[in-house]
């Protein structure tokens, strides 16, 4: 799999991803008091100023040091490390420790001139637990066994696994990681499992995950190479309504309330129609120490409390124009809550919507916009950027200021269907953004701005814009092969070299010959538009067919030629 670009606000989720570290000042992004979520086209771009480097006692981390301690990490990597990775969330162990959790993953090693070298595995999800803060900071990752155990040395097992995986497998469904918390000496962490193929993803049920704090905090103190993380796993029983669609799957936010943190509300959301971006979002309510227990959880019904799934009802109003994505946060600020996400496929904003209760409902009208992300768009001027899953890091945020997280792809792919994760690792890469609190008061009140790494994405296709495609405009993700073109041959005694135009980035070329039966034969595929043929008889005529491929072996028009034995 070459990505998961997940669509926001589509039933998406999304892997080969992209984004740009290593920025040494910070964009402010200035927050307009009552100013309602806009669209990029309508809404001025932010002012780019330089920002504090310094980091004083009590202040949240500097979204620049995330970033960069994401890409550094990646450009390090050994075959037991993560490179690169989405669907980040952070969960704190202890005042020295953190546990970041992942989706789709990549091994390294990796660097940014070679992109993702994918010869460590691929894996749906992950765990990296970091040790320390600042030049000091230790990151280990953690898959499901299988890691290599030692530069260069694998194991017995035939390769890296998930840490959570489907109750099949050979299955080929994906578990990605949704919220998660820390309750007493365990992390409770939901996945959601979904059906293997191209978007829209189509989620089917619901694991939660228990990680003992012990454990998670003594790997993060372990080796750097072999390790590994065991939770238990409890499924959650399926439920699909009478409507149809998608089962309810939860687990998307996930919110501590009430005296002490006791009760638990897990937000969930269905499809009625999987290819629809529209989703009903649903709420359970649990407490604290029963979070894994399925049995305890109560369903919200139209203003009452359900101990049966079967009788949940979605929380917004009928006819509410309600498109949330796969992961967002619902947090109490400010006397209200509010449900913060990514604003929508290929959009670069990050909003808040205020509600009176847990439940809502959300008004969808007196939105505020929270950050705009430099660089994101499906324009090769934006590398085709996309901006999704925003979440507050409650692990990294303080009293005074909110850490978001967000992640970012970038759908494009050479002629080929190369993604671009090949050619650099600045992809599925984490980012960050430090929002102050005081934005969630009233309206006459707010004030402050968001703080955000500079853009520092590495240029790739606007070097060549002619080679680059968007995946979101094919059906599969694939551009059409391009037709061979310009072919010629140079005889020679007993031999003749076939040359024509390439036909783009990364497409391969098999050469057939056309035998005393009509057929033609394959003699070879080569990764260059040119091939030299051996073993011809002088005064012969042979017939040749060049078609191009892209990585998926999919042939593209071919085109003819004769040669002539000198």
């Amino acid at each position: 799999m070459q990505s998961r670009a997940r669509h926001v606000n589509v039933v998406l989720a999304l892997c080969g991803i992209l984004a740009g570290f290593g920025a040494t000042f910070l964009l402010r992004a200035a927050l307009h008091a009552g100013d309602p979520p806009a669209s990029a086209a309508r809404y001025p771009a932010p002012a780019v100023r330089p920002g504090p480097s310094a980091r004083r006692r009590g202040d949240p981390p500097s979204p620049t040091a995330l970033d960069a301690q994401w890409l550094g990490y990646s450009d390090h990597s050994t075959c037991a490390d993560w490179a690169g990775g989405d669907g980040v969330s952070a969960i704190r162990l202890n005042p020295s420790q953190v546990a970041w959790f992942f989706s789709d993953t990549y091994l390294g090693p990796a660097g940014p001139g070679v992109g993702f070298s994918h010869l460590s595995g691929f894996l749906h999800n992950s765990v990296v637990v970091q040790t320390g803060a600042g030049p000091a900071t230790r990151l280990v990752t953690l898959t499901g066994g299988g890691a290599c155990t030692g530069p260069g040395q694998h194991d017995d097992a035939p390769g890296p696994v998930s840490v959570v995986q489907p109750p099949n497998p050979a299955s080929g469904q994906r578990e990605w990681d949704a919220d998660g918390i820390r309750v007493g000496g365990t992390v409770v962490k939901f996945y959601n499992d979904y059906l293997p193929g191209p978007i829209p993803f189509v989620p089917v049920s619901t694991t939660i995950a228990s990680f003992p704090v012990s454990g998670l905090s003594a790997a993060g103190l372990g080796p750097a190479y072999g390790g590994a993380a065991y939770p238990a796993l409890t499924p959650v029983p399926g439920y699909t309504p009478p409507s149809g669609g998608t089962p309810i799957v939860w687990g998307s936010a996930v919110l501590q309330a009430g005296p002490g943190g006791r009760t638990v509300y897990v937000y969930g959301w269905q499809s009625p129609d999987p290819a629809s971006p529209v989703r009903e979002l649903y709420l359970a309510r649990v407490d604290a120490a029963r979070l894994a227990d399925f049995a305890a959880w109560q369903f919200y019904d139209a203003g009452r409390w359900t101990g049966q799934q079967s009788q949940a009802q979605p929380i917004e109003p009928a006819g509410q124009d309600l498109n949330v994505p796969s992961g967002f946060s619902v947090l109490r600020a400010g006397g209200r809550y509010w449900l913060i996400e990514a604003a929508g496929t290929g959009t670069p904003d990050i909003d808040a919507y205020p509600g009176p209760a847990p439940w809502g409902p959300f008004d969808w009208g007196q939105g505020i916009l929270l950050y705009r992300a430099p660089g994101i768009g499906l324009t090769k001027a934006d590398d085709f950027r996309v901006m999704y899953e925003a979440r507050a890091e409650p692990a990294l945020s303080t009293r005074q200021t909110l850490v978001i997280s967000y992640n970012v792809n970038s759908e494009a792919v050479t002629a080929a269907c190369v993604s671009i994760t090949r050619f650099s690792n600045a992809m599925t890469q984490p980012r960050f953004v430090a929002v102050p609190m005081s934005v969630f008061g009233p309206p006459g009140a707010r004030r402050g701005h968001a703080l955000g790494a500079a853009p520092d994405y590495p240029a790739i296709t606007q070097q060549e814009p002619g080679l680059w495609f968007s995946a979101w405009s094919y059906p599969g993700g694939c551009p059409p092969v391009p037709a061979v073109s310009g072919a010629s041959a140079q005889p020679e005694p007993g031999a003749a070299t076939l040359t024509w135009l390439s036909a783009g980035l990364g497409v391969r070329y098999r050469v057939l010959e056309r035998s005393a039966s009509g057929s033609y034969v394959p003699v070879r595929t080569v990764a260059r538009p040119r091939a030299r043929i051996t073993g011809l008889t002088a005064g012969l005529t042979y017939q040749f067919e060049i078609v191009p491929l892209n990585i998926y072996q999919d042939p593209g028009p071919a085109t003819f030629l004769s040669v002539k034995d000198s």
